[in-house]
């Protein structure tokens, strides 16, 4: 269960900062500040130390900026770099991992690994439309294994994005006429990029897409499909977004009209299309009735076709221009649909996992109700006397069973939260109130440890503007972690205090205290430290992630004080009521 949680977080992540630096590359069409911003998001992205970018001039190779991970530039003297590694993406158009350059039978012999004692290296091509326009080139001569696959193929997807924004700057910065009349669609280009990716909604940017596409072409009808497998593993184009009137007729040019939203990969036109791997054009035949058309597929990473755009008019056939523009679009909106498409994708697993979740829980409530019913029954001598080892034995039935029913509980509330459907009614709360129920209900817990409980509140406290059952959600899990890794003897302090716009509570306690390694991976689901005596504490690691999860909801903070052995301080926040 925990690899399940861990790897949808780890794909968002990545996408989360693919999203991110992919906004920025469409802010500026300034060619210096381009390049700049490229190399610092790759920088960036990829943790390393320095990065490069070499741009084509003619024929050859040029260095054109150095950048380190302090986003300052390099001079030419600090040009320590692999220039064969440069070489070879250049001439294959193929991008280069090294985890150790030093070991690597490829690069160890050359003269600037040894000199410049270079490790961890990775390379990849600046490609638009096929062609070749630079290399993106980044490393860390200290560390050896500072890169994997899964970071080219996050700087490989990057650099496609990277290389479109510094071909449109390297066009708008030339002085020469053909500038001029492209300037509009560079402008348009802009707008477009900036529409396609303020959103991760994958049918609003197919929507965009294909309305765009039309829209400057003066198009009749059109549509926009994805390529996939159907339910008989065959592929298809799965029609997303049609322009014009609602039927399209099939690319094969068959008899009536289509109105399927699957179209055969093995049609002819978009074979044409996905074999050719550009744009094609055809002109309208009046014989046949087949109207004018522009096929453009949409080709992500690796010369993957991603999507495929068609564009349709009656009687007159589409200029150069227009088949130029859609398959620029095209190559604009690549990466945006890519990404959509992949959020698409984690958002249908995580909502199948919260599904699972939500079955789950439902399921083993109704168990675990009988057993904890009836064990009680036993307990309390309804089925006739029993002795102390069966007493024994049904009291640790009934204590996991209330152990499985927070699990429970705890998993119901967290897949909740990602579905987006957890109960919150904010209302005037008295927190004081609030904090001594609290106490109270774990009183038992601290006596039986011989804990002592401080509480420190204010004469006049202002009412908070939260959830009361979550606030005490909050509180019992933070509390009761006080109370299980503390020792006994320990002393527990609840603190209540203004810090206007919020009221801040904190539980400190003189435990057996967090070390700086397990306080960064705190908060993460299903995290047990390997502590000796935490470990011998049962809990399931999800208290405090729920719990952290709650106070964003509600609108405050949770955050951590320890120091391993002198004990741990959690304190929160909720807003004031008005």
């Amino acid at each position: 269960m925990k690899t399940n949680t861990a790897l949808p977080t780890a794909a968002n992540d990545r996408l989360a900062a693919l999203y991110e630096v992919s906004r920025a590359l469409g802010s500026t069409l300034n060619l210096d500040e381009q390049l700049t911003l490229t190399l610092d998001s790759a920088i960036r992205l990829t943790g390393a130390e320095r990065g490069f970018l070499v741009l084509m001039e003619g024929d050859d190779l040029v260095f054109r900026l150095a950048r380190d991970n302090r986003q300052e530039s390099l001079d030419e003297s600090a040009f320590e770099v692999s220039r064969s590694v440069v070489r070879r993406v250049g001439e294959t158009k193929a991008p280069v991992l090294t985890t150790n350059a030093q070991q690597d039978p490829r690069f160890a012999s050359q003269d600037s690994v040894i000199n410049y004692a270079l490790r961890s290296i990775m390379a990849v091509p600046l490609l638009v439309r096929g062609q070749i326009i630079g290399v993106l080139y980044v490393d860390n001569k200290a560390r050896a294994g500072l890169f994997g696959q899964a970071d080219l193929d996050l700087l490989s997807t990057f650099a496609g994005q990277a290389a479109i924004a510094i071909e449109n700057a390297r066009l708008y910065t030339r002085t020469d006429q053909a500038l001029a009349a492209r300037i509009g669609e560079l402008q348009t280009m802009q707008m477009i990029d900036r529409q396609l990716n303020a959103t991760l909604n994958f049918e609003k940017v197919m929507a965009l897409t294909l309305e765009w596409a039309a829209r400057y072409t003066a198009s009749r009808t059109g549509w926009i499909g994805i390529f996939e497998s159907n339910e008989a593993g065959q592929a298809v184009v799965r029609i997303i977004a049609r322009h014009g009137t609602t039927g399209t007729r099939s690319l094969a040019g068959g008899p009536g009209a289509s109105t399927a939203a699957m179209m055969a990969a093995t049609d002819p036109l978009v074979q044409a299309a996905t074999a050719a791997r550009q744009v094609q054009s055809y002109a309208p035949n009046p014989a046949s009735g087949e109207p004018a058309r522009i096929v453009a597929p949409v080709i992500v990473q690796e010369d993957r076709v991603l999507a495929l755009i068609v564009l349709e008019r009656p009687n007159h056939a589409f200029s150069q221009s227009a088949a130029e523009f859609v398959a620029r679009l095209a190559d604009h909106a690549a990466f945006a649909i890519e990404n959509a498409r992949l959020y698409n994708a984690l958002k249908r697993a995580n909502d199948s996992k919260s599904e699972f979740v939500r079955t789950v829980s439902h399921e083993l409530k109704l168990p675990m109700t009988a057993i904890k019913g009836y064990a009680e029954l036993m307990l309390n001598g309804v089925a006739g006397p029993i002795n102390d080892q069966q007493r024994q034995f049904l009291n640790v039935i009934r204590s996991n069973v209330e152990r499985m029913t927070a699990l429970v509980s705890n998993l119901s509330d967290i897949s909740r939260l990602e579905s987006g459907h957890i109960r919150i009614e904010l209302h005037a709360v008295d927190v004081a109130h609030t904090v001594k129920e609290t106490l109270k209900g774990l009183q038992g817990a601290f006596t039986e440890k011989n804990q002592t409980v401080h509480l420190n509140l204010p004469g006049a406290l202002p009412p908070a503007r939260t959830d009361s059952g979550r606030l005490m959600q909050v509180l019992t899990n933070l509390l009761s972690n006080a109370n299980k890794y503390s020792p006994a003897g320990a002393t527990i302090t609840v603190t209540v205090e203004t810090a206007p716009p919020f009221l801040r509570i904190s539980v400190a306690d003189t435990g057996y205290g967090i070390s700086p390694a397990d306080q960064a991976k705190l908060f993460t689901p299903f995290f047990r430290s390997e502590e000796a005596p935490i470990r011998q504490e049962q809990g399931w690691g999800l208290g405090l992630h729920l719990s952290k999860r709650l106070v964003n909801m509600l609108g405050g903070t949770l955050t951590v004080q320890s120091e391993l052995g002198k004990g741990s301080t959690f304190s929160f926040t909720v807003p004031i009521d008005g």
